[in-house]
């Protein structure tokens, strides 16, 4: 039986609001990440034969860790934390730190506002505060929106893969595009020579006629990175174009604009 060893209240008064981890006494990791006051840190062991929909992966993991013998290792990360807001920061950039180095944690949520100033790459960070209207593109290009499923801390390499498909597109078009432009909410994430074309292998691809490129690293519009680019998708529809060069009457690459 786990050990429930209550937060007396003069203890609380002292603690504040604090940010605390949960940790696997069998392999030595942290699954969870929280913040609290008062006793919040023991309520997901007394939680854990409840086990809501909403928190099964961590409450799974309590489970489990006490079938096997075992208690949770309960820690506190930071304590003395003065209100909220502060407890909500310190917490999402330790959940962001976890993520940034892959550890995967049993969290439903990354934090409090972590999309807007959480885990994110240098570029990303940039472009969101100031993304200048993106230069002339003299070369026939597509832009490809890859917001779905796009992270603001991807890689250079993850940016390249989610670019270069699966996507929809005519054989006119893959005979005239060049280069492609990865966008992500209206912002150039990505811009890449287009050396082949290859039909999509995926099981479920099967039947759409979905192509991918080969390619690289596009040093000739290596300043279009982190330009934006709303004017070209004016709905949320849309999600490739193809324009004859940045700046020219444009082509939509699939009229239809289906998945």
């Amino acid at each position: 039986m786990p050990v429930d060893v209550r937060i007396p209240g003069e203890v609380a008064a002292v603690l504040r609001y604090y940010v605390y981890a949960l940790r696997d006494p069998r392999d030595g990791k942290v699954f969870y990440v929280g913040k609290g006051i008062g006793d919040r840190i023991n309520a997901h062991v007394r939680e854990a034969g409840a086990d809501p929909v909403s928190e099964r992966a961590k409450l799974r993991t309590i489970n489990e860790i006490e079938a096997a013998g075992q208690d949770v290792d309960l820690l506190f990360l930071r304590t003395g934390i003065e209100d909220e807001n502060d407890a909500f920061m310190v917490e999402q950039s330790i959940i962001d730190a976890f993520a940034a180095d892959g550890h995967k944690l049993t969290n439903l949520v990354r934090g409090h506002e972590s999309g807007r100033y959480g885990l994110a790459s240098l570029p990303a960070v940039v472009a969101r505060y100031k993304a200048e209207p993106c230069p002339p593109i003299p070369y026939p290009v597509i832009m490809l929106k890859i917001q779905n499923g796009w992270r603001a801390d991807m890689n250079e390499r993850e940016v390249y893969e989610k670019t270069r498909g699966h996507w929809k597109i005519a054989p006119w078009v893959r005979e005239e595009a060049q280069y492609a432009l990865g966008i992500a909410y209206g912002i150039v994430r990505g811009a890449y020579r287009i050396d082949s074309w290859f039909p999509s292998e995926m099981p479920w691809d099967r039947g759409k006629n979905r192509w991918g490129f080969v390619g690289e690293s596009a040093p000739e519009l290596a300043d279009t990175v982190g330009t934006q680019v709303r004017d070209v998708f004016p709905n949320q529809v849309m999600y490739r174009r193809f324009l004859s060069g940045y700046g020219r009457p444009s082509v939509d690459a699939d009229p239809s604009h289906s998945n």
